[in-house]
């Protein structure tokens, strides 16, 4: 995994960086139909390079306390920071577990 986020996520699997780095603008618009838990998001706001590449974020991934955390640390990912695992990650942890297993398997190293 090249492209990994903060939490663990495999960037390069994100269905919404892959239709960014394609300019598919009609992809991030099915992402965003098939996503609308309880409201609508527009497309635009799907548009993510990546969480530690320059550009432009999801707004998921723009408003993630554990990406904030990790870049207020000045650290590529969890795995870096001795509070690891912490409270702020492990709601996320609980909801997708793979993401902390992808740190602790880097961790493992």
């Amino acid at each position: 995994m090249r492209n990994m986020g903060c939490c663990g996520a495999d960037c390069d699997a994100c269905k919404a960086r892959k239709a960014t780095s394609a300019g598919d603008l009609k992809e991030l618009a099915q992402i965003a139909a098939d996503n609308e838990r309880g409201g609508f998001i527009l497309p635009s706001r799907l548009k993510c390079t990546g969480c530690l590449k320059p550009g432009v974020k999801s707004v998921i991934c723009m408003e993630c306390r554990v990406r904030m955390c990790a870049m207020e640390r000045g650290i590529p990912h969890c795995g870096f920071c001795d509070e690891f695992p912490c409270l702020l990650g492990t709601p996320l942890w609980e909801a997708i577990p793979e993401y902390k297993h992808n740190i602790e398997r880097i961790m493992s190293r």
